[in-house]
């Protein structure tokens, strides 16, 4: 998989759908989602005192509720959407 959101779109939806058949909004209880366009990248801190940019980072798919506007957050790799040289 290359690292274009664009270009992984379908895959993403394909791969959400397969894993979480039934998945509804922790707070409102809706199931209706859109993908926000694009990838979070949470960086590691090693030290709470600093802020490190560039590091290691845990990049996820954020998915938001249309009805109340909730943001949940799918980690890629855990969705198997990394390729093997992107995971170390």
């Amino acid at each position: 998989m290359g690292t274009s959101f664009d270009d992984n779109k379908n895959k993403i939806i394909e791969i959400l759908r397969s894993r979480i058949s039934n998945f509804e909004c922790p707070f409102c209880k809706q199931k209706e989602f859109v993908l926000a366009g694009g990838y979070f990248a949470h960086d590691l801190q090693q030290d709470l005192k600093s802020r490190q940019m560039g590091g290691l980072n845990i990049p996820t798919i954020p998915l938001i509720c249309k009805h109340c506007g909730y943001v949940s957050e799918f980690a890629i790799g855990a969705l198997g959407l990394l390729e093997q040289q992107e995971k170390k």
